[in-house]
């Protein structure tokens, strides 16, 4: 059984299998042209190869505040909560405080933090971390959203 981890806004969609505890794959997709109903439909039918190569069996949304969400963030949401449901894939969300359970207790709990305790249970996100660490804008912390959702839900199951 495979879990799909999505994290996702208008611009960039973070994605992660996890298959029996281990990280069967992860990416990260970006969109630049702007909101509209084609470019939701795009983001969409990106995550087909994934179901079909993994035959993925749940998904987990990492959904942020809802003082955080706009109206397109919340569209696209529904239309890929609607794509798992025509495929009788149950899909739940998590919120930004459930990713931090990666991080030792008493560490202030950081996206860095996070990130690099990941990069201990997954050492193949090493590289991602090091080149996130590079970058002036933020890039890869969707591909660690990603396979921190799908994680947890993996332990849960």
């Amino acid at each position: 059984m495979a879990t799909l981890g999505i994290s996702t806004n208008t611009r960039l969609l973070g994605l992660a299998i996890i298959k029996q505890g281990s990280l069967a794959d992860y990416s990260i997709h970006l969109h630049k042209s702007s909101w509209s109903a084609s470019k939701a439909n795009k983001i969409v039918t990106s995550l087909e190869p994934c179901m079909r190569q993994y035959c993925i069996k749940s998904v987990v949304l990492s959904i942020p505040h809802v003082y955080h969400q706009t109206k397109e963030f919340q569209e696209l949401i529904f239309r890929i909560r609607e794509y798992f449901k025509a495929k009788n894939i149950p899909v739940c969300a998590e919120t930004p405080e459930a990713l931090y359970e990666f991080c030792p207790p008493g560490q202030k709990k950081t996206k860095k933090a996070l990130m690099n305790a990941l990069c201990l249970q997954f050492p193949q996100l090493v590289h991602s971390f090091k080149k996130e660490m590079r970058n002036k804008n933020k890039y890869y912390y969707k591909v660690f959203e990603a396979v921190a959702v799908a994680a947890i839900n993996d332990r849960r199951n």
